[in-house]
């Protein structure tokens, strides 16, 4: 049986808030490459420990980190003084890890899931993005598919001048995150989930998309789209969209029948198969 080593790190970076960023890897091995996961809104990075012992037992080492807000990083539940901060915070950890030569961060691979999907495709559209292997995106959110009541939408505006720290229920019914009943059941009892979204964090999410539609021929980066058919909370078809457009090197595959989390549906062993595979390319 694998043995695992956990790691904790320090973000010593005077620009940015604390951030949590731990590390899995096989204990006696040495890593192939690395993965660096940047989870979706209200979640947090040890909703992956079952993929990132996946990946190690690969042999792998997997980083993941807390965005702001969420987790056991710094921030109010739900708030982001602007959306970029995320991005900003990323490419902060990506340099981290290539600054320390102990790591084998020469093959170093992005996972985004959901809004961490959107926040990486933000990064790598943006003006000297960070030199990665490859980008890999569970149900990136490029377009919300959650109804979003009128008045929240108007409110949110006025919200963003008057009171951006207020934050509001963001809309998620865990029962459309996974098939997978004892899955939904353990979202209400995390500590470290959150339900709360702010109008910053609201407003600069779809500033984001546009963001990335409008500057996605930047993005140099080898892409492995994995898209759930029964997507609740992220419009599925303009993924797909997305990906037909993207013309640099690309790869997709479709869950007709998942829900958002493909990673916590009933299928997920699928997912982390087909996500193995798409590395083992590079190893």
């Amino acid at each position: 049986m694998t043995e695992y080593e956990i790691r904790e790190y320090d973000i010593d970076d005077p620009e940015i808030p604390k951030l949590f960023l731990q590390s899995w890897s096989a204990v006696g091995t040495t890593p192939v490459g690395c993965l660096l996961i940047t989870h979706g809104m209200a979640e947090h990075t040890e909703c992956y420990d079952h993929l990132a012992k996946a990946l190690c037992d690969q042999g792998w080492m997997v980083f993941g980190w807390d965005l702001q807000g969420h987790g056991r990083s710094e921030g109010k539940r739900g708030y982001i003084r602007d959306f970029r901060d995320y991005a900003k915070d990323l490419k902060s950890i990506i340099k981290k890890l290539k600054d320390d030569e102990t790591l084998p961060t020469q093959n170093l691979h992005l996972f985004g899931h959901s809004m961490g999907g959107l926040i990486t495709l933000q990064l790598l559209a943006a003006e000297a993005p960070p030199k990665v292997s490859s980008a890999i995106l569970s149900n990136p959110a490029l377009k919300i598919a959650v109804e979003v009541p009128k008045l929240k939408q108007v409110a949110s505006h006025w919200l963003n001048q008057m009171a951006p720290t207020l934050t509001m229920n963001n809309e998620l019914r865990y029962d459309r995150l996974s098939r997978d009943p004892a899955m939904v059941e353990s979202y209400s009892r995390d500590p470290l989930r959150h339900t709360k979204v702010s109008a910053p964090l609201f407003l600069g999410m779809i500033e984001a998309q546009d963001e990335v539609w409008e500057n996605f021929n930047k993005i140099n980066t080898p892409l492995f789209f994995q898209i759930s058919g029964q997507d609740k909370i992220i419009n599925p078809q303009i993924s797909l969209d997305f990906y037909k457009k993207y013309e640099g090197e690309k790869k997709i595959k479709l869950y007709e029948d998942s829900y958002h989390e493909v990673y916590n549906d009933i299928n997920k062993q699928e997912a982390i198969d087909d996500l193995v595979e798409y590395l083992g390319d590079y190893k």
